[in-house]
Parts: C-alpha cells; sequence; structure tokens
C-alpha cells in the first residue's frame, strides 16, 4: 500500500474510532492525528478541517451502502426477495463494520442535511421500492410514506438499541424474525374497499 494511501486509511480508522466514542465536536485533530500516530500537520495535507474528514466519511460510505441497496432493490424477484436481500445487507453490515455503522447512525442528522437533493439513500431506496410495489400492484397501500416508515422503524430500530446496549449484538440472528416482521406489515395492509364504511366517509 502506497504510505499516503495508507496513512489516509489510518486518519479515517482513528477519526472513526474518536468520533464514535466522543463525537465529532468532542473531538479534536490533536487526538486523531496522536491515535493515527502522524503529526498534527499531517493530516491537513488530506483534508482540509475535521470537519471536512467527518463530512467525506459519513457521505462517501453513505452512498456506498446507498448503492449496494439500490442494486439489490432493482434485482429479480418479487418484493419480499428483494427486500429480504436489502434486509440481510443491512444485518451484515452492521455485524460486520460495527464502528462505521455506529459512525453513520450517530452522525447522520449533523451530516444528512449536507447532502444534495438528488443523492441516493438507504430511506429514498426504501421509499423507491415500496412506491414500485404500488404502482406495479403487487401490494395495496395507501400511504407509501408511512409504510415506508414503519418498514424502517422495524430494520434500524432493533440495531439502535444493539448500539445504546438495549439490546443483545447480532443483527444477522435476528434477520429472519425482522424480514417475518416487515413481510407481515405488508401484508397486513387494508385494501381501501375493506376499510370500515365510516372510515371512508370521512376520509
Amino acid at each position: 500500500m502506497p504510505r499516503g494511501v495508507a496513512t489516509r486509511h489510518r486518519i479515517k480508522q482513528a477519526a472513526l474510532e474518536l468520533f464514535v466514542a466522543k463525537g465529532v465536536l468532542g473531538t479534536s485533530v490533536r487526538d486523531i492525528a496522536a491515535l493515527a500516530e502522524i503529526a498534527e500537520g499531517g493530516l491537513y495535507r488530506h483534508y482540509a478541517s475535521k470537519e471536512d474528514l467527518a463530512w467525506k466519511l459519513f457521505s462517501e460510505n453513505y452512498a456506498s451502502l446507498a448503492k449496494e441497496l439500490g442494486d439489490l432493490a432493482k434485482a429479480k424477484g418479487d418484493l419480499g426477495t428483494r427486500l429480504g436481500a436489502m434486509i440481510h445487507r443491512f444485518c451484515q453490515f452492521f455485524d460486520e463494520e460495527p464502528l462505521l455503522f455506529r459512525f453513520l447512525l450517530l452522525t447522520q442528522h449533523q451530516e444528512l442535511p449536507k447532502l444534495k437533493s438528488k443523492t441516493q439513500s438507504p430511506v429514498q431506496v426504501l421509499h423507491r421500492l415500496v412506491a414500485d410495489a404500488k404502482k406495479s400492484g403487487e401490494i395495496d397501500v395507501t400511504d407509501v410514506d408511512l409504510l415506508t416508515a414503519q418498514l424502517l422503524g422495524l430494520i434500524l430500530q432493533p440495531a439502535t438499541f444493539m448500539v445504546y446496549g438495549l439490546l443483545a449484538p447480532g443483527m444477522q440472528r435476528l434477520e429472519a424474525e425482522i424480514v417475518s416482521g416487515c413481510l407481515r406489515l405488508i401484508a397486513a395492509r387494508p385494501a381501501e374497499q375493506s376499510r370500515p364504511a365510516r372510515l371512508r366517509r370521512a376520509s
């Protein structure tokens, strides 16, 4: 590995560890340089600032995950098959790259507003999957936004609980149960004609 690439890798790993442990605001350039075993000024040869480093770590990895999930969403198969593949990748990502997952989760509220409106995100991928399934008639759903939010909760909330120590770690051990819960939620969506007459008149 070329020296510059190796140094950049050490900086990224050091920053991830510190950002997760102390937060971006609580971490200094000196902290990152010390953990990466480089001179403080050496960090500025690769990144304009600590904030630039945090943004690049977030945006590059967030976009990469979105692309992976997007490719799975566009693959052949019915909604359940494609959603199951996306959940599998999400669970695998959590278990195999826990530090990166925690960084993305803990910094998303700070970094998401900086994303360009056309930038693909994991949430947009899931929303498009649901919207396309509705359009094709595969599912009967009135509110695509609400169903997307409900599915996202079933997928993301167990991981969030694990990050905060409220659930034993290991997303892949819960994968089958998460997929089953999502499929039950989709199957339980009431058709418009099955709603009580009183509710149909009120809507």
